[in-house]
């Protein structure tokens, strides 16, 4: 049985775009992003949010940082009743990747690879 869900970017839908955010404290929610994601929920949407992370490739923040915001972000929304369903990101970039993440995804976004998982 499959179920309708909602794909959710990170930076500017769910969070304002600060530029590279990675921690909870310069973490600002959009208005109205829980009663959104709450109405959703309550219609039985899943919440999936697919983000690219490019300060993760530019080393601007590690994997762990983002994962511990992630969980963070978890715990509020479910603060909030609207329960996220799962979180995937794509840490590479093509061009300004340092190490191991410069290369090109098939999850990076406006690639499908993160919504067909």
């Amino acid at each position: 049985m499959t179920r309708a869900a909602v794909f959710l970017d990170r930076v500017g839908v769910i969070n304002h775009d600060s530029g590279y955010t990675s921690s909870a404290e310069n973490f600002e929610f959009v208005d109205g992003i829980f009663e959104l994601c709450r109405a959703a929920s309550q219609s039985g949407y899943l919440l999936i949010v697919v983000t690219n992370q490019a300060g993760i490739a530019r080393g601007y923040y590690s994997e762990q940082d983002f994962l511990t915001l992630t969980e963070w972000m978890y715990q509020r929304f479910e603060e909030e009743g609207a329960p996220l369903t799962d979180v995937f990101h794509c840490p590479y970039h093509p061009e300004h990747g340092v190490g191991h993440y410069k290369q090109d995804s098939f999850d990076r976004k406006p690639n499908p690879g993160m919504l067909l998982r």
